[in-house]
């Protein structure tokens, strides 16, 4: 197990490094230039050529890259062109509030997929199966942003039973920070939960025409038991790797949902950033937004092959 879990860990090295290549070339190509956006286009041109050297635009482009890789290593992401400010403490307090965030609508997906998938799994082809697919199609062509908007006017606005906006860091006050994330994580958590239904359902289609389910049933064995021993056992594997596709799901679509609701994680910092050029915030969001994503299937993959040891031999 250790050994795959190293092979695991080597492999995704070179992903890392393919994807720093790919943040900061992608950046790149965005149109607009950081400077002209901070001095505006009537600038005057000695200051443009004195900040583009201040910030190394005047550069290689490789030599660029190399430079900005070697200040990542270090835990240096730069200087934010927004606020003047060094992009990597404005990061570090954002992560908490976007984690909270994205394990509240987790929770929120795993509390709804998990029970209405195994169903319909269950019932193949039955009633309960046509009604609970027929709703997560539905839920498939529903966007978070439209989705939380419906939240808040329903909950926030009408009835008042949750607040629509703000943030309460939970160590803070635990109590106001569940009610304030209540609405945001379950607007993200139902946008991943149709996919989620799919896939369990599907997975449970699966080993229900296993030839080890019938012949369980035949010696009599009561549901539950096969349920416990046969289908949950074999379910794990699988659901426990697509966990970690829906965390990248859930990361992505954490954006709007945060500008919605005034929600302050990386998905606001993000947004801004984009709008203004700012280079070194972009690059340094996207670079945390990927690792995360990448640390946690990692993870995936090795609860995986310890879930399923067959696993190891592939």
């Amino acid at each position: 197990m250790a050994r795959y879990a190293l092979q695991r860990i080597l492999l995704a090295l070179p992903l890392l490094f393919g994807l720093s290549l790919l943040v900061f070339f992608y950046v790149r190509i965005i149109p607009g230039d950081p400077v002209t956006a901070m001095l505006g286009v009537q600038a005057n041109p000695d200051l443009v050529a004195r900040l583009r050297a201040q910030y190394g635009f005047d550069e290689p482009i490789l030599d660029q890259y190399l430079m900005w890789l070697g200040n990542v290593l270090q835990g240096d992401f730069g200087i934010s062109f927004r606020s003047r400010q060094a992009v990597a403490p404005i990061i570090v307090d954002r992560i908490p509030a976007t984690l909270q965030l994205m394990l509240g609508g987790l929770f929120v997906s795993l509390v709804v997929a998990i029970p209405f998938g195994i169903r319909a799994g269950m019932k193949y082809r039955q009633r309960s199966d046509t009604v609970i697919s027929t709703i997560t199609l539905v839920g498939l062509g529903s966007p978070g942003f439209w989705l939380g908007t419906i939240l808040m006017v329903i909950f926030a606005l009408v009835l008042k039973w949750l607040p629509s906006q703000g943030y309460t860091p939970f160590t803070q006050d635990p109590v106001a920070s569940i009610r304030y994330m209540i609405l945001p994580s379950v607007a993200i958590g139902l946008v991943g939960a149709p996919f989620l239904v799919r896939v369990v359902r599907s997975t449970v289609v699966e080993i229900m025409k296993e030839p080890f389910v019938p012949y369980a049933d035949a010696r009599g064995l009561r549901e539950q038991v096969i349920f416990w021993r046969y289908i949950i056992r074999n379910l794990l594997p699988q659901f426990v790797v697509v966990l970690g596709v829906l965390v990248g799901a859930l990361l992505a679509g954490s954006v709007a949902i945060e500008a919605l609701f005034n929600w302050p994680g990386m998905g606001r910092i993000f947004i801004g950033a984009v709008t203004e050029r700012d280079y070194a915030m972009i690059q340094a969001l996207i670079l945390v937004y990927g690792v995360i994503f990448v640390v946690i299937n990692l993870i995936a993959e090795i609860a995986q092959a310890a879930l399923d040891p067959r696993i190891r031999l592939k």
